[in-house]
């Protein structure tokens, strides 16, 4: 399984071919297709990952036990 980093280069790598394909375009319709329906979506679905990444470096993630992170303290009902 690939992890999420390796996923985020990748998907990088395919943003900067899509960028440059919208820049060299022949046809300007069929470039601001692209950057509509791929290139904006592609940029939002790098931006969200970064988040998670941030998130994950910053401890956001860590490791609970089963239900103890969301276990409420009983004794205050």
């Amino acid at each position: 399984m690939a992890t999420l980093n390796e996923i985020y280069k990748e998907l990088e790598s395919i943003m900067e071919d899509v960028e440059a394909y919208v820049e060299e375009a022949d046809n300007a319709n069929q470039a601001s297709d692209v950057a509509g329906t791929v290139q904006r979506p592609l940029d939002k679905v790098l931006s969200a990952l970064d988040t998670i990444m941030d998130d994950e470096a910053a401890g956001v993630y860590e490791e609970y036990g089963e239900d103890e992170f969301y276990e409420e303290d009983e004794s205050s009902w």
